[in-house]
C-alpha cells in the first residue's frame, strides 16, 4: 500500500482535506462508528499497560484480545476490534500487526472457547405478531400513521434499521401493483451504486405497506428530498423535518410491541428484517429469489434463517416407518 502521505509536499490543505475526505467515505458511518469506539478503547488500553497503539506489535495485540474475551466480550465485538486496529494500521502504510499468524491463532483459539454464535439474537417478527403490532397503533394520530408505515415497510422491504432511517421521499416511486424503493446506500452497497427494492400492495388494507406509506406521506406532507420517516412534533399535528435514526426505530418497534403484551420478545431494528427472511423462508421462498429481496450477496448469511425452515422440509427421518 502506497502512504500517500509520504508524497512530496505539493498539496494543498484543501486538497489534504478532500483525501482524508476521500478515504472516510470508503466504510459506511456505522463503521466508522464502530472503528471510531473500537480505537479508542485500545489506544486506552494500550495507555494503561504502556504499549504503543500506533505500530502495535503483535503480541500486544494477541494480550489485548485475550484480555477483552476475559472480560466476557462476545466474538463480535473481538472481531471488530481487530478490524478497527487493522484499518488504522493500513490507513497509515505500516504492517498489520492482526495478520500476524500468531494473532491468527489467538483469536481462533479464543472463538472456540467462547463459541461464536451470539448468545440472544433478535426474535424474528412474524406476519401475525407485526399484524398484532400494527392493529394496536392510533393511526389516526400523525405519530401513527407514522409508526405504522415504518414498521410496515420495514418488514415488506426486509430494509435495515439504517436503511429505512436514511430513505427520503424521492426514493419511492407507486406503480399500481406496488412501490419501488431505491436504497441510495446500504451495508451491501459500500460503493453508493444503489440499490432498487420492490414491494408488493398487501391482501390487507390495515397491513398493506403501500397504503401506510401513501397514508403518512399524504398526512404529514412530507416531499422530495425531504427525509421520508421524520421526527414529530409534540403537538402531534406536524413532521419536523427531522430525520429518524436506526436506533429511534429499534425503540418505536418496541414501544409499540409492548403496548400490545409482545414485551418478552427480544426485538431490536433487525427484526423486522430477520422477520421477513424467515417468514418467506418457511413459505417455501428459495433462497436464491429470496436473497435478491434481502440484498444478501452471501447465502452463507442468509442461511442462519433458511435453514430452520428448510430442515423439516429435508429431514429423512419420515421415511424410517417410525
Amino acid at each position: 500500500m502506497t502512504d500517500l502521505r509520504a508524497s512530496p509536499g505539493i498539496l494543498t490543505a484543501v486538497q489534504w482535506e478532500d483525501i482524508g475526505a476521500a478515504v472516510k467515505a470508503a466504510r459506511s458511518r456505522n463503521t466508522q462508528r464502530a472503528y471510531a469506539s473500537a480505537w479508542r478503547h485500545w489506544s486506552s488500553w494500550c495507555g494503561l499497560h504502556g504499549f504503543c497503539p500506533l505500530p502495535a506489535d503483535p503480541r500486544t495485540v494477541a494480550a489485548y484480545l485475550t484480555d477483552r474475551a476475559k472480560e466476557g466480550r462476545s466474538v463480535s465485538t473481538l472481531d471488530t476490534a481487530r478490524a478497527a486496529i487493522r484499518s488504522a494500521h493500513r490507513d497509515s502504510a505500516l504492517v498489520d500487526p492482526t495478520a500476524n499468524p500468531g494473532v491468527e491463532l489467538v483469536l481462533k483459539g479464543l472463538k472456540r472457547q467462547q463459541g461464536s454464535a451470539p448468545v440472544t439474537q433478535a426474535h424474528p417478527v412474524t406476519t401475525g405478531e407485526l399484524r398484532r403490532i400494527i392493529n394496536g397503533i392510533d393511526r389516526e394520530s400523525l405519530r401513527g400513521k407514522r409508526d405504522a408505515a415504518l414498521l410496515l415497510l420495514g418488514f415488506a422491504g426486509a430494509f435495515r434499521r439504517s436503511e429505512l432511517a436514511d430513505l427520503a421521499v424521492r426514493d419511492l416511486v407507486f406503480k399500481a401493483d406496488g412501490v419501488i424503493v431505491t436504497l441510495r446506500r446500504s451495508k451491501g452497497d459500500q460503493e453508493g451504486k444503489g440499490v432498487v427494492v420492490g414491494i408488493l400492495r398487501g391482501q390487507v388494507k390495515e397491513s398493506d405497506p403501500l397504503f401506510a406509506a401513501r397514508d403518512w406521506i399524504g398526512a404529514s406532507g412530507v416531499e422530495g428530498a425531504a427525509p421520508l420517516f421524520q421526527r414529530i412534533a409534540w403537538s402531534d399535528l406536524r413532521a419536523t423535518g427531522w430525520p429518524l435514526t436506526g436506533q429511534t426505530v429499534n425503540r418505536i418497534l418496541k414501544e409499540r410491541a409492548a403496548a400490545v403484551g409482545l414485551d418478552d420478545l427480544h426485538l431490536t431494528g433487525h427484526s423486522l428484517r430477520a422477520g421477513h427472511a424467515t417468514t418467506a423462508a418457511e413459505n417455501g421462498i428459495p433462497s436464491e429469489r429470496l436473497a435478491r429481496t434481502t440484498r444478501h450477496k452471501n447465502l452463507a448469511t442468509l442461511a442462519r434463517y433458511v435453514r430452520p425452515a428448510e430442515v423439516l422440509r429435508d429431514s429423512s427421518s419420515g421415511s424410517l416407518g417410525l
